[in-house]
Formats: structure tokens, sequence, C-alpha cells
């Protein structure tokens, strides 16, 4: 009987001491939704079937009526901020006390977690001011014949898919293999031909990244709930075959390059000539937006090593953005399109009036397109890649206009699916409309209330290279096909329930293609 007291004493006690931290929002005297013993605020955690995305717009609903409110992930009290003001001086005014994004930390022992994306403090800021330049217009338009090259093989493949199975193909595969192809040429200075090779090594690679299986779901589930843990066990998104791969093959690029004096003008010169430079430096005196919290006193500057494993890291980053973002960006644009084809004909004359006036498929005429570029807005605001930013709070910031102080080591998170579903604004949200985005109506919208590519300093570097491979995409297909619904088309579309904070829909999107 003692045996059986003692040990619901002890029971009794690690529930206690585990539930302590629900009282966290309550205390400071901010809005939250309740935690609970085990999973806190976030029965996805144990939902496999729910949408992450789907689950803060929960969250978001619950906390309507206050500028931001706090949840519990597990354990941790996490806080979402719904004020589009107060979004703003997260993202842009007082960035310096948000300039983390706390979704990994890089680690010696992973080279391919050292990118820009995982980055923190003066490392992210020197390396984002030397990687700023190769997405500069001048660079893609130098880049452009490479685009082009991919796109011509994306419109051969497409003329075969049109005459084989009464022109019914899984356009979110293919369109993923040209991205694929894009990225491998201008990232990797490979010729990746996965539109007619499906086994291509990079493609598979890429599918293995974003497979949701019960040990991918578990390293998540520990990110999410047990940083400590994850540092302690060195667990990694990433294989050590993919690691190994990716420095062989960026290895042996650079080898090449540099021994037969090589220049491609994409990604990757870019990071050699950084790399021959030996090292980066930020200067933390004149940016006074960064700090190093582990600088010494007197040092004014901070060293990073530009080798081989930091190199592979850029174009791995610029690989995984690519290789499902951009993808799924075509995928459900023409998803939409299929199902809307008044809207697909006003594209597809906008097309044709703009390559008859130039003479081609040029870089310029893809830049006059603004119906094209409305389409994919409204894409990109019904399917953000991103559902959730996450900034980490550096040093203490009082919300301007409110009681609230946000702590050290806070997690904020920025609603972006339930931003661009809110019908405050965007009325009736689940109809696509790329009128919302015309030039009459786009300075309606309020502002940080759309954010598919983020906001500040550390917006997404790579918008220009991804909406320009969007566009060649969308126009070497509709330019000369009509896509339609099947029967085996899945409408509506259903997220995953991946505890990734890119959205990525479940299975395949299957489409009719027709020759015009």
């Amino acid at each position: 009987m003692i045996y059986f007291i003692l040990a619901l004493a002890i029971i009794w006690a690690f529930v206690k001491l585990y539930t302590h931290v629900f009282n966290y929002w309550e205390q400071r005297g901010f809005p939250y939704v309740e935690g609970k013993f085990p999973l806190g605020s976030d029965p996805c955690l144990s939902r496999p079937s729910k949408f992450l995305g789907l689950e803060v717009q929960e969250h978001y609903r619950k906390l309507s009526g206050h500028p931001l409110g706090g949840i519990y992930v597990g354990r941790r009290p996490d806080l979402i901020v719904r004020d589009p003001k107060i979004i703003k001086n997260i993202m842009v005014k007082d960035f310096a006390h948000f300039r983390n994004r706390g979704v990994e930390i890089p680690s010696k022992d992973s080279p391919l977690t050292q990118h820009l994306f995982a980055l923190e403090g003066t490392k992210w800021r020197a390396l984002r001011v030397k990687l700023t330049p190769t997405f500069t217009s001048g660079k893609l338009k130098l880049m452009y014949s490479l685009f082009v090259e991919c796109a011509q093989r994306l419109e051969r493949k497409l003329n075969e898919d049109s005459m084989k199975n009464e022109g019914v193909v899984d356009i979110k595969d293919t369109i993923a293999r040209f991205t694929t192809d894009i990225i491998g040429s201008c990232a990797f200075g490979l010729e990746i031909d996965s539109l007619n090779n499906p086994d291509e090594p990079f493609r598979k690679i890429g599918m293995r990244l974003f497979q949701r299986n019960l040990k991918g779901r578990l390293i998540e589930l520990i990110y999410s709930l047990a940083p400590n843990l994850r540092n302690y066990l060195k667990l990694s998104r990433t294989s050590k075959e993919t690691e190994k791969m990716f420095m062989s093959g960026i290895g042996q690029t650079i080898e090449y390059r540099e021994k037969n004096n090589v220049r491609r003008n994409d990604f990757l010169d870019l990071l050699i000539e950084l790399k021959n430079q030996g090292h980066l430096y930020v200067d933390r005196q004149k940016d006074s937006n960064i700090e190093n919290d582990h600088s010494q006193d007197g040092e004014a500057q901070e060293k990073i090593e530009m080798d081989l494993g930091m190199i592979t890291a850029q174009c791995f980053v610029f690989f995984i953005a690519g290789f499902e973002t951009s993808s799924s960006v075509q995928s459900y644009a023409l998803y939409e399109l299929a199902y809307h084809q008044v809207i697909q004909d006003k594209v597809r004359r906008e097309i044709e009036e703009v390559t008859s006036k130039f003479g081609g498929l040029n870089y310029q005429a893809l830049h006059e397109m603004p119906y094209l570029a409305q389409v994919i807005n409204e894409t990109i605001r019904k399917y953000p890649t991103l559902h959730t930013l996450t900034r980490v709070c550096t040093k203490p910031y009082a919300v301007p206009g409110t009681k609230y102080v946000i702590e050290e080591g806070i997690r904020v998170l920025i609603p972006v699916y339930s931003l661009h579903h809110d019908r405050q604004y965007f009325p009736d949200p689940e109809r696509f409309d790329p009128d919302r985005f015309s030039d009459t109506n786009k300075s309606s919208i309020t502002p940080f209330t759309f954010l598919p590519f983020g906001e500040g300093p550390r917006n997404c570097i790579g918008m220009r290279f991804g909406l320009l491979q969007t566009k060649i995409g969308l126009v070497t297909l509709l330019k000369s096909k009509r896509v339609l619904p099947t029967a085996q088309t899945k409408s509506p579309l259903v997220f995953s329930s991946s505890l990734s904070v890119i959205s990525q829909n479940e299975g395949s999107i299957v489409l009719k293609l027709e020759n015009i």
C-alpha cells in the first residue's frame, strides 16, 4: 500500500512540476488559451490529421478581440500576434528585439544547418549582406538563360504528357521536377534533368526530406517541445547520407570550376567568390540592429569561415526552399485556374499579347504581365507557403500602446495563414479572386496582413528568384495548354498534418491538359 501511495505522490509531483508553467501568461496579464497536461494548448500534437496552420487559426480565433495572446506548445509559452500594427513593429520597426527565427539551432555537427534561414545575430547579418546581390534583378537577368533551358524541357515534357493517358497528369509532380531542374542549374551548377528522369538523385533526396514518416514526425515533435533534448541527442532533420551527398557534389563542382576557370553567373559563383575571400566579417559597431550575445568586450568584428560546409548549407537551403515552395505555388495556381476557366482565359490572353509585343518570352516580358502577378498573389494568399512565421524575442520588449511586455526568449508566432483567411482583411477568403490585387484594390489591403514572403530584414531573400521561376513555369504551360479538373482531382485540397512550417497538400494534384 505504501508503495502505491508513494507512486501516486511521485506522479502528482511530476504533473505539478510539468504544469506549473501553464500559469505563465495569466501571471503576466496576457490574454491566453489555456494549457493542459500534457500538450498545452496544442492538441494537434496528438492529432495526426490536423494541419498545423488550421490549429494556429483556431487559437487566432479564440484570441479574437485581443491584439495578441499566449498559447502553450507543450510546456513552452508562445505568443500569437494578431494586430498588423504590432506585427509591423516586430518585423520592421523594432526588429532589433526580434532578430532570430528560432526554427533550428545551427550545429557544427550538422553542417547543413549553417544556412541563412537558421543563422542568428551577427552571423546571419554578415551572410545576408553578402548573399543579397545574388538575387537582384541584374543577377537574375544574367541567370535567365538557365531558366529558359529548363522551361524548354518542361514544354517538351508537357507536349509528351498531353498525348498520353488522355492528357491526365500529376501536375504537382511535373512542376516539382521542373523547379528541381532550375535549382540544380542555378544553385549547384548541375545539369539535372529530373523532368525526364524521375529517379534523378536530387529529386529523390528532395522527396525524402519532405516525407512525413513516423521518425520524421517524432523529430519535429522534439524540435517543437524539447529543444534542449534535441541538442543533447544531436537530432537532425537531415541524414548523414544526405549531408555527404550534398557536400561531395558541391565540393566536386567547386573544384571543377576553379580548375577550369568556369563561370555561369549563378548562385554558386558568388559563394565561390566569398570562399576565396577567406572569411566574412560583420562590424557590430556599425550595425546597430545586431548584437552578439557571445562576443568579447572590445571585439569589433566577428569572423565567419566560408568553408565547404558553409557554402553547401546555403545551396542546401536554396534547394529545400525551391523544391517545395515555388513548385507548390505553381501547382496551386494551376489547380485554381482549372476550376476558374474565365480567369484562365484572361491570363492566357495577357500571355499572348505580351509575348507578341516582345517577340517571345524574354525577361522583360515576364515583368509586364500584371494579371499573371495578380493570380500568383491570390494563390499565395489562399495557400501561403509558410503558414506561420516565427521570431524570438532577444531582449525585453514593451509593446507600444499596450500594457504588455514580451520577455527575452519568448517565441512570437505571426499567423500568416490566419491573416490571409481573416474575412476582416480578405472578404470571402475561400473564394479565389485575383482582382483583390488589382491596381484599384490592392491599396485597400491592410499593411502586414499579406505576408507570403515575410517582411523586414528577415524577409525571403529568394523572393525574386521564386517569382521568376513561378512565372516562367506558368507561362510555359498556359501559352499552349488548357488545364481542366478531372474525376481524379481532389477538391478541395487537403493540407498535410506535418509539423513543418511549410504548407503541403496531401497526395497529388491531378489535372487534364488540352492542346490549344
